[in-house]
C-alpha cells in the first residue's frame, strides 16, 4: 500500500468516524469540556487572559452558558441518564439564553491561550456562519459543534500530514489516530486534540529525520515547528517534552557534523525562549488568594517525594498493578463523562492485535535500531508516564478528600494522557529477523495491510456503545 494510500484511508475514516462521534456524543459528555469550552468561548470574544476578583483568578461569563453547562455535567456517572434528539435540536437551532455576565474561576483558566486557539477559532467561524444564515444569537450547542469540528479537522489535517512525512510506521500512526479514544477526543473541544496530534507531528519528524531511505535535513521549518510544539509541550503539558530527547541519538546523518547539528538545535531552543518571553511579556501578573492552601500541599508532596523515593516508587509500581484495567480501557477507549466503557471482550481484543501490528509493521519497515537508541526511546517513554503520575500525585492527590500528602496511592491519571508517546513506542520492538522469512513476512505485511479492519471494528462498536448508552 503506497504513502498517498495510507492517509487516504485515514482521513475518510478518520471524517466518517470522527463527526458520528461529534454527532452522538451529548454537549459536554466529555472529558474536561466543559472547562474547555468556557475558555475556547472568552477566547474567542477576545480575552486571551484571565483577571483576578476578589482573590480568586477567572473570566467573566455568562450565566446561563454557565448554568446550561452545570446541567449538562451533572449527569456525570448516572447510567439511566439519557438524551433525546428534540431535546439537542432545539437546543442547537434557538438562540442562546445568557443572562446576566459574572465572574467564575474554573480549571482551564489560568492554561495558556494557544491551547485552545482551535476550538475558539471554530467559535468565532461559527459566528460568522450565523449572521450569513441569520441565527439571531447563536445557541451554546451552536457554538460547541463548531469548536468540536474545527478540533477534528485540525487532528485530522495533522495527523495526516504526520502519516505522510514519517518514512516509518505509517500504518500504526494511522491506527493509533484511529484509536477510539484518541478520535473520541477529538471530536470534543478538548486540547487533549491538539497535544496528541502535535506529539505526532514531532515523531513523524524526527523519523524522517533519522529512517528511510534518504534521511531528511533538519531545514529550518522542522526546526520552527518543533520549536513551537517544544514551547506548546512546556505551556500545556510538560510531561510530553521527554519526546524531544530523540533529537539527541537518533537523527544519525545530523550528528555526522555535530557543529552544524549543535547550531540547529540552539536555533530550536532560541525559538521556544523566545515564544516563552514573549508570553510572559503580554501576560499578566496574576495573584490570587488559595484558600486551601494548595502551594504548601504541593510543597509538602515534593517534600515527601523527594525523601521518600523508595516509598514513592512502590505507590506508582502499586498503583500501575491496583489501576491496570482502568488504564486500558482510557488510554483505549472510555466515552461520556468517563462514565460509559467499551465492552473488556473488545478491549482484550484491541490490546492484543494493535501492539502485533505495530511490532509487524516496524519489522516489515526494516529499521536498524541500536541498543542505545532503544534505551532513549524506553526513557523518554517512561519519563513521560512517571512524569504523568508524579504531577497528579503532587498536583492533583492532595485534593482528593482521603488521600492528601503522603497518601498511599496517586490519582487522575488516564490512560488517554499516554496516547502522544505511543507512536515512538514501537522503535523498542524493532525485529529484522522477523522479516528474513519470506514466508512469515508475506503474512506481516497482509495483516499490516489491513490495520483499518481493525480500526474499522473498534470505532463501529465504539460508536454502537455511546448510541446505546445516551440515545436510548
Amino acid at each position: 500500500m503506497n504513502n498517498s494510500s495510507i492517509v487516504k484511508r485515514f482521513i475518510y475514516l478518520s471524517i466518517v468516524f470522527g463527526m458520528i462521534l461529534l454527532v452522538l456524543t451529548p454537549p459536554f459528555q466529555a472529558p474536561d469540556e466543559d472547562s474547555h469550552f468556557k475558555k475556547a468561548y472568552v477566547i474567542s470574544k477576545g480575552n486571551l487572559f484571565p483577571e483576578v476578583q476578589n482573590g480568586k483568578i477567572g473570566f467573566m461569563l455568562p450565566e446561563g452558558l454557565v448554568n446550561y453547562i452545570e446541567e449538562q455535567t451533572k449527569k456525570a456517572g448516572d447510567l439511566d441518564e439519557t438524551f433525546e434528539y428534540k431535546e439537542i435540536y432545539l437546543s442547537e437551532r434557538l438562540p442562546g439564553e445568557y443572562g446576566a455576565e459574572k465572574f467564575y474561576n474554573f480549571s482551564t483558566a489560568t492554561t495558556n491561550p494557544l491551547a485552545h486557539i482551535i476550538p475558539a477559532s471554530g467559535i468565532i467561524f461559527g459566528e460568522f456562519i450565523a449572521k450569513i444564515i441569520q441565527i439571531g444569537l447563536p445557541s451554546i450547542v451552536y457554538y460547541l459543534y463548531f469548536a468540536r469540528m474545527f478540533n477534528l479537522l485540525f487532528y485530522i489535517i495533522i495527523i495526516a500530514m504526520s502519516i505522510h512525512i514519517s518514512p516509518i510506521l505509517k500504518r500504526t500512526i494511522a491506527m493509533v489516530g484511529l484509536m477510539p479514544m484518541a478520535l473520541f477526543l477529538a471530536s470534543t473541544a478538548s486540547y487533549d486534540t491538539l497535544l496528541i496530534a502535535l506529539a505526532f507531528l514531532a515523531t513523524a519528524i524526527i523519523f524522517s529525520l533519522s529512517y528511510g531511505e534518504t534521511q531528511k535535513k533538519l531545514t529550518m521549518p522542522y526546526i520552527v515547528i518543533l520549536g513551537i510544539i517544544a514551547y506548546l509541550f512546556i505551556a500545556i503539558k510538560i510531561v510530553y517534552l521527554p519526546l524531544f530527547l530523540l533529537m539527541l541519538f537518533l537523527p544519525k546523518r545530523e550528528l555526522s557534523n555535530i557543529k552544524e547539528y549543535v547550531k540547529k538545535l540552539l536555533i530550536l531552543f532560541a525559538i521556544v525562549i523566545g515564544i516563552y518571553l514573549v508570553f510572559r511579556f503580554i501576560t499578566p501578573s496574576l495573584e490570587a488568594v488559595d484558600p486551601k492552601n494548595t502551594d504548601i500541599l504541593v510543597s509538602k508532596q515534593i517534600d515527601y517525594v523527594i525523601h521518600h523515593p523508595v516509598q514513592y516508587c512502590k505507590i506508582f509500581f502499586n498503583t500501575l498493578k491496583e489501576t491496570r484495567l482502568y488504564l486500558v480501557s482510557s488510554t483505549i477507549g472510555v466515552f461520556g463523562l468517563l462514565d460509559t466503557n467499551l465492552f473488556c471482550a473488545f478491549l482484550g481484543l484491541y490490546l492484543i492485535c494493535m501492539p502485533i501490528l505495530g511490532i509487524f509493521e516496524i519489522s516489515i519497515d526494516k529499521v536498524k535500531v541500536k541498543i542505545i537508541d532503544r534505551m532513549v526511546v524506553l526513557i523518554s517513554v517512561m519519563a513521560s508516564v512517571f512524569g504523568c503520575y508524579l504531577a497528579m500525585y503532587i498536583y492533583w492527590t492532595i485534593s482528593i478528600d482521603g488521600y492528601g500528602v503522603g497518601a498511599q496511592s496517586i490519582t487522575g491519571v488516564q490512560g488517554r494522557y499516554f496516547i502522544p508517546m505511543m507512536p515512538v513506542s514501537f522503535l523498542i520492538f524493532a525485529n529484522l529477523r522477523l522479516q528474513k522469512n519470506e514466508k512469515l513476512r508475506k503474512i506481516m505485511i497482509g495483516i499490516v495491510d489491513n490495520y483499518a479492519l481493525l480500526s474499522i471494528v473498534m470505532l463501529s462498536v465504539s460508536c454502537i456503545v455511546i448510541l446505546l448508552r445516551f440515545w436510548c
